[in-house]
């Protein structure tokens, strides 16, 4: 069987946005002005704890000690507000699921903003309890660990994987974990690895994806 390990953020729920919105209101508040598009290009699919390092390294500010509990109130709130599903993730999602294909949700974040991505944009369904967070093993992507531990879970080689990804650290992750990956790029970058197979919409997901089954 085909597993399908899909990253949250960006990917199946279009929250990127929103999660960088979050780290501009705390900056705002540190007293600094920052574009959410630029935190969106820089910070996209990275580790929390790594991002604020390096937020206070840019922008010579100090952010609260309690800074990650702030940050998860205010993506919390802007969720329930605004957070919609990725277009034509639900197709893709369906075409998959009658397909006999394995989905799990593989992301940086924690279970509980992960759980209610999936509840607000209605597709927690597709999941069930198939979902794995890096704070569930202390290991975040671009490590690839994530996944092999995902894939491990899941009864599944990473071979028989296929990673859908946003970002470059998910790339890394997925290939590092030997799993073959497929790159969602929203924001037209430069393909971050030659193995990457590249969408640039969910609409082209099930046809990749049926090559890649055929293809074995």
């Amino acid at each position: 069987m085909t597993t399908l390990l899909f990253d949250n953020d960006g990917t199946l729920v279009d929250s990127e946005w929103l999660c960088n919105q979050a780290l501009a209101t705390m900056l705002a508040q540190a007293g600094v002005e920052v574009d959410v598009g630029l935190l969106v290009r820089d910070y996209r699919g990275g580790k929390l704890a790594e991002i604020f390092a390096q937020l206070s390294s840019r922008f010579a500010v100090q952010l609260p000690l309690d800074s990650e509990a702030q940050y998860r109130r205010l993506v919390s709130d802007l969720f329930a507000a605004q957070l919609r599903p990725i277009a034509g993730v639900v197709a893709a999602l369906d075409w998959a699921t009658a397909a006999g294909m394995q989905l799990a949700v593989v992301s940086n974040g924690p279970q509980a903003k992960i759980r209610q991505a999936l509840q607000i944009c209605g597709l927690s369904h597709y999941f069930a309890d198939r979902v794995f967070s890096g704070y569930d093993i202390n290991c975040f992507k671009p490590d690839g660990g994530l996944y092999q531990y995902a894939a491990a879970a899941l009864g599944t080689a990473p071979q028989h994987c296929i990673v859908i990804e946003d970002s470059v650290p998910g790339i890394k992750a997925g290939l590092a974990a030997g799993c073959r990956t497929v790159f969602l790029n929203r924001y037209q970058e430069a393909k971050p690895d030659p193995a990457v197979i590249e969408v640039t919409t969910m609409a082209q997901l099930p046809a990749i994806l049926q090559a890649l089954v055929t293809r074995g």
